[in-house]
Formats: structure tokens, sequence, C-alpha cells
């Protein structure tokens, strides 16, 4: 005996294995290709799967009993990366603004005005935090997995590790302030910045996730069925059941853009 819903998650772990080995197998070419002068311009072969339909025949032998089970929340985790984005780019600012306005006081104001504009222009910080927390969504959306734990929690060391790359990337490689921080005469604004930054993020994360569980859980009914021709073949006609399946491996978004 089987569960139906047992049946239908290993022909759809068997599709995305398959895509792998077809995608890993056309990667192995490459240096085949690179070692034949002919072969070297020519594009690596793929295979894609497309739709597939397929057709199962069951019998159902039990269906009186429910089970657990826990799924990822996407509507409410989509809210949560978004608060997080949004409270940490805010965090970002808060820590290296002060440390930018040292640099800016040693320089003529015209060739500081961008750090003195982040740091007086209301207008202007509110834009710089809002692109940077857009920055960090997507980054975490990126890499969904790697920030839940398998209790639906939130990996606080891997969600740190991502905030503080785009940190890196998008706030202190900026061009116009890494251009200020670069000729600074003060060589230690950078690791000042970057301390700040980390003490920052570990101080204000452990807030920010605190009590955050992106599971919910469900109640589905358990049915037990039998598949083989040999189970099949004693029950009578009317309690063969045909279940028809569509399955599109195509990409699915599992964050939607904002409007």
């Amino acid at each position: 005996m089987a569960q139906l819903s047992t049946i239908i998650s290993s022909i759809l772990r068997d599709m995305v294995f398959a895509q792998h080995q077809a995608n890993m197998y056309a990667i192995s070419l490459k240096d085949v290709y690179s070692k034949n002068g002919r072969l070297d311009n020519f594009s690596l072969p793929a295979v894609a799967l497309g739709e597939m339909d397929l057709s199962i025949q069951y019998g159902i032998t039990d269906s009186s009993s429910e089970v657990e089970q826990y799924e990822i929340n996407y509507p409410a985790l989509r809210d949560i990366v978004k608060g997080i984005s949004k409270s940490c780019a805010k965090l970002l600012l808060d820590s290296t603004i002060p440390i930018f306005s040292e640099v800016a006081t040693a320089k003529d104001s015209n060739e500081a005005a961008p750090l003195l504009t982040l740091k007086e222009d209301k207008r202007t910080r509110r834009d710089f935090s809002t692109f940077l927390s857009r920055k960090i969504q997507k980054a975490l959306q990126k890499e969904t997995t790697a920030i839940i734990n398998e209790d639906g929690t939130i990996n606080e060391h891997n969600l740190a590790r991502i905030i503080l790359n785009v940190a890196d990337d998008f706030l202190l490689n900026h061009q116009e302030i890494r251009d200020l921080l670069d000729k600074s005469t003060n060589s230690s604004c950078d690791e000042k910045a970057k301390t700040a930054i980390k003490a920052a993020i570990d101080q204000g994360l452990a807030a920010l996730i605190q009590d955050v569980n992106v599971y919910r859980k469900r109640l589905v009914p358990s049915v037990d069925v039998c598949v083989t021709s040999e189970e099949l073949a004693k029950l009578p006609e009317d309690a063969i059941h045909t279940l028809h399946v569509k399955v599109s491996p195509n990409n699915i978004n599992m964050f939607l853009k904002d409007e």
C-alpha cells in the first residue's frame, strides 16, 4: 500500500532530478568542447522538460485518517521579508551616516555633497533607504531556502550574512560613497563603518525575527491506494480511479514583483 501524495511527490522529485542530471551533463561537456577547436564556439546542448500529462490508475484502500502537514506560508513570508528588508536598510544607514559625516567634515563642501545630503536631506535619505531595502529584499528572495530553518524559524546567521553582503556591495561600495572613503585621510573609516554595520545588524536582527515562523499547519486527508496491476486486478472496475495530472516545470516565482 502507498499514499497517493507520496506517489505524486515522488514523480515530481524524479522530474526535478532528471532536469538536474541533464543540466549537469551539459555542463560536463564544456571541457570536451573546449578541447576540440572546431566545437569551441558551439553552444552547449541543453534539454528543458516541458509540460507533461500523466495518468495514474489507483484503487483506494483506506481514506479514514488525516495527517498533519507543515508548509511555508508564502504570503506571510513575503511580508516578513519585506519588513526585515525595510528595517535593516534603516539600520544600515543609521549606523554608517555618523561615520560618513566624519569624512564629510574633513572635505570640501562640494566634494562631500553626497554624504552631507544623505545626512541632512530627509528625502534623499528616505530614497536611499528604499533603494537598500529593495536590494536586501531581492537578495533574500534568491536565498529563500537558506534563511528558513527546518522548523520554520528564520536562520539568523544566514540572514545576517546576506544583509552584510548587500551593505558591502550597495552601501560601502556605492560609487559616490566609495570615492569619498578612498580619498579620506582617515584610513580607519572603512573598518569603522563595517564594524558599526555588523554591530547594528547583530543587535537588531534578534528582535526582528523573534517568534517569527513561516510554517503553517494543515490537516490533509490520508488516502492509502494500490497502483500495481496485480492489486488493481482484484478490485471491481468501478472501484478503480484515474488521476490525470498536467505538470509544467516552468519556473514559478515565490515572490511577486511590486507594482
